[in-house]
């Protein structure tokens, strides 16, 4: 049964839904720490075993012969999306460093994912864990988190990181601060079947090329994926730039989000850009709604220094991309999409290159997390008034199926043809 009360904690009125948490493994409670922590970290490589290597997706693009495109399937993982992976390093990296206990709770700001897999990630150890998340977050992400024995806190978008920290502090818990912490965590390695050892997604597409005799080349060219928390993005780069591998990291940016200017000009490290925030923007992407400013090490982990480039695009090319892939067979989420748009467009950059162009990028999340709102006509009519609804949608579809079928610039034609009247 859930039980739901209205809280007033400090300034923020927030609801908690209060469930059962896993059962935690009875051997263990009456164990030292010292104990505790041996078995809980033995438990957690139990977990990376059991995902593995996820599939890489050999993606033809019939309008661009040229482009060798692959994609990371991380809806493979038993929470369905990217942040499986990144949870398990979170997690490990908690426990290790006697951030997280036997006794502790935990407690996370986020959009749906991140704290699905975190809640899996402590339920496994025992620990108690709480999302706080936004009071319009999707219904599928909920149950999501709820299914793998989290807790639910809601909140005003802008306030979560606040709130999170703030009720793990007067709790006694530890608030786990994925925007925070992520560039901590992704560090965590481990021994590998590459000559390279490191245990992150980039690390696994070059085994899967290495292994593939179908794949003549082996290099990559360019890694291409959005930034949330900048955590995936940066451990990519820092892989990259560590073993001086021949890869471009470009970022793909939501089109209010202020990361764009972040990387480029060092802008809003004491400034929020909520005022320059549009809803929806891409869920898990980019970064402006929040109260706080872009403080490394604080509110996210996205080191500027390992980007070699920057796309920005329109969110409802995103949402166009969204339908379109998935008609495609491409089962991923809007920011799934937005990897996509990014890597389309940095092909076309190089349209006329002599060579073949591998670029890697990652389909984050499944698509049916977005049935009540992406998938949704009425929905999109008001969250895109302004920008043409739905008949603007529709033509951003038929750009981007031109890049595929035709080999098209979907974002300059998209730009002056779905202008809305």
């Amino acid at each position: 049964m859930y039980i739901n009360c209205l809280l007033l904690f400090g300034l923020f009125r927030f609801t908690i839904t209060n469930l059962t948490s896993a059962p935690a493994d009875q051997d263990r409670l009456t164990k030292s720490e010292q104990d505790w922590r041996s078995w809980a970290i033995g438990r957690l490589w139990e977990e990376r075993a059991k995902f593995g290597h996820t599939p890489l997706i050999k993606y033809p693009v019939k309008g661009l012969p040229f482009l060798r495109l692959y994609i990371k399937n991380e809806t493979a993982t038993p929470t369905r999306s990217l942040k499986h992976r990144f949870a398990w390093a979170l997690a490990m990296w908690s426990v290790v460093d006697g951030l997280v206990t036997q006794d502790s709770k935990t407690y996370e700001s986020s959009s749906g994912n991140t704290a699905a897999s975190e809640a899996y990630m402590y339920s496994a150890i025992g620990v108690p864990f709480y999302a706080v998340v936004s009071h319009d977050l999707e219904q599928a992400k909920i149950d999501n988190i709820q299914g793998n024995h989290g807790q639910i806190i809601k909140t005003d978008n802008s306030l979560r990181g606040q709130l999170a920290k703030e009720t793990a502090a007067n709790t006694s818990g530890f608030y786990v601060n994925q925007h925070g912490n992520a560039e901590k965590a992704e560090e965590f390695t481990e021994s590998g079947d590459y000559k390279y050892e490191s245990g992150n997604v980039f690390h696994e597409a070059l085994a899967q090329l290495r292994d593939d005799s179908s794949v003549t080349k082996k290099d990559v060219d360019y890694f291409v994926h959005g930034a949330g928390t900048g955590g995936t993005i940066t451990s990519v780069g820092r892989y990259i730039d560590r073993y001086n591998l021949p890869t471009k990291v470009v970022m793909a940016d939501t089109e209010f989000s202020v990361y764009y200017d972040y990387v480029l000009n060092n802008s809003f490290k004491n400034e929020s850009g909520m005022k320059l925030w549009k809803e929806p923007g891409v869920p898990g992407v980019g970064y402006g709604f929040e109260v706080e400013p872009v403080i490394f090490g604080d509110t996210t982990s996205l080191v500027a220094s390992i980007i070699d480039e920057v796309v920005k695009l329109p969110d409802i090319a995103t949402a166009a991309g969204f339908r379109e892939f998935n008609s495609r067979g491409l089962h991923g989420g809007p920011s799934s999409a937005l990897n996509m748009l990014g890597a389309l467009k940095i092909a076309l950059k190089n349209k006329n290159s002599p060579k073949p162009i591998s670029i890697v990028t990652l389909l984050n999340d499944p698509a049916d997390f977005y049935l009540n709102n992406y998938f949704n006509d009425t929905w999109i009519e008001e969250m895109f008034k302004d920008r043409g609804g739905m008949k603007a949608l529709n033509c951003w579809r038929w750009e981007i199926a031109s890049t595929l079928d035709r080999g098209t610039d979907f974002l300059a034609n998209g730009m002056q043809n779905c202008k809305p009247n």
